[in-house]
């Protein structure tokens, strides 16, 4: 009993690191892009030695064939640019992906010999952690990345990183709100902290995405007629805003404090509370949706030409990079898009096979008889690297792991229940 116990939690070690590793991704500044894949690689070591005999269970065909795929045309995109280009750059980079597709086949077999609720436990513990760091970061660190400004982070995640865990973690807890009656008030204050990281970092992908979430949990559960199932659980969407507002109004006094009295705020205690209500939101509704997106259209079209001049087989990694007013090259905001200049047409469709890849495992929801824990298990992960794929329209192609990371992930578990199906 004791050996099992032991076991069970290197399990779940296995899958809170590289959750952590993501959420925390600019890890990478500091210990430096080199510690960063030591401690990936750190992580697949582990793995290995934990899940030897690593034998892939059966039916592994299907999925085995779209992620293959997908990363061979991506790689030989990568491959035949640097040849024909003479890019070093372009094969440096082709050999990253390589590494993040070994890693994805090592998270496969991972999630082949763990269930649905040990990944759900391991990002409620990763949730926590990476909320509270965010608190304590700002409470007791000197360094404090956009504070006051219209997007946030912390000593680990700074700006434009913190929205993502937020977002792709998102539907696992809205997963097991549904599902799982004894743990329903966890799942809404998990699901308030998530939506509190995608609003404090002002991300607008990470907004628009929550939306469209919010709207296939809706679709599908008005389709499959699961409503009167989750009838008992009605306060969990007011405690789930409850949460998100506590999270905003303590994070707006933490910048009042550290700022000063110079702030402006009334003495009187409801304007104060309104004062810091309007902090609070400043850095979605005014600052973020505000801001026009001028550099990025400029970045798009210069992708656009790109793209029509390197077709069909590339001009190697980088070709999109212009200076579109910010002071540094910036490669176009659209990963689809990079890939088919830097990678050519191989390039283009190896990115697709991932959308494909994260679309098939919905073929479950088509059937009414499966268990709904099954269901919207596999809703939940497959549409968290769905909406990976879509947030990729609006963010350039990355070799990152604190990137693929969330794809590989979701994908691994979408995959390990619809073939068990």
């Amino acid at each position: 009993m004791a050996d099992g116990m032991m076991r069970k939690g290197v399990m779940a070690g296995l899958l809170a690191a590289p959750a952590l590793l993501m959420a925390w991704g600019s890890l990478r500044y500091m210990v430096s892009p080199l510690g960063y894949w030591i401690a990936w690689g750190l992580w697949a070591t582990a793995a290995v030695v934990e899940l030897r005999p690593m034998r892939v269970r059966a039916g592994w065909k299907t999925a085995g064939l779209w992620m293959t795929s997908a990363f061979g045309l991506l790689l030989l995109g990568m491959a035949v640019s640097a040849i024909v280009n003479h890019d070093g750059v372009t094969l440096y980079q082709s050999v990253k992906v390589l590494v993040i597709g070994i890693l994805c086949w090592i998270m496969w077999w991972l999630a082949s010999r763990v269930d649905a609720e040990s990944l759900i436990q391991a990002l409620y513990s990763v949730l926590v952690l990476v909320t509270l760091v965010f608190f304590l970061s700002k409470a007791f660190s000197s360094v404090s990345y956009g504070l006051g400004g219209s997007r946030e982070g912390d000593v680990f995640a700074r700006a434009g990183v913190l929205w993502k865990a937020g977002l792709f973690f998102l539907p696992l807890f809205i997963t097991d709100w549904l599902c799982n009656s004894r743990r329903w008030i966890a799942a809404a204050c998990a699901i308030g902290a998530c939506l509190f990281l995608v609003s404090v970092d002002g991300s607008r992908t990470g907004l628009l995405l929550i939306v469209a979430v919010g709207l296939g949990f809706g679709i599908v559960l008005w389709w499959r007629g699961d409503w009167r199932a989750f009838r008992h659980r009605p306060w969990a969407l007011p405690l789930a805003v409850g949460v998100l507002l506590i999270l905003l109004l303590l994070n707006a006094g933490m910048n009042t404090w550290k700022q000063g009295p110079s702030t402006g705020l009334s003495s009187t205690g409801s304007s104060r509370v309104e004062a810091l209500v309007g902090k609070a939101l400043a850095p979605v509704m005014d600052n973020r949706l505000g801001e026009g997106d001028a550099p990025r259209i400029r970045l798009l079209r210069n992708g656009l030409e790109k793209s029509r001049e390197c077709f069909p087989l590339g001009c190697g990694f980088g070709s999109t990079a212009i200076d579109a007013g910010y002071g540094i090259p910036m490669n176009v905001h659209n990963a689809y898009l990079g890939a088919l200049a830097d990678f050519g047409l191989l390039g283009l469709l190896g990115m697709l096979g991932f959308v494909v890849a994260s679309v098939l495992p919905m073929r479950v929801l088509w059937d009414r008889s499966a268990d709904p824990r099954h269901v919207y298990f596999v809703l939940a992960t497959s549409g968290s690297a769905l909406a990976y794929c879509v947030a990729l329209n609006l963010h350039t192609f990355s070799t990152e792991m604190s990137e693929w990371g969330y794809l590989i992930l979701m994908l691994a578990f979408a995959w390990q229940p619809a073939r068990a199906s």
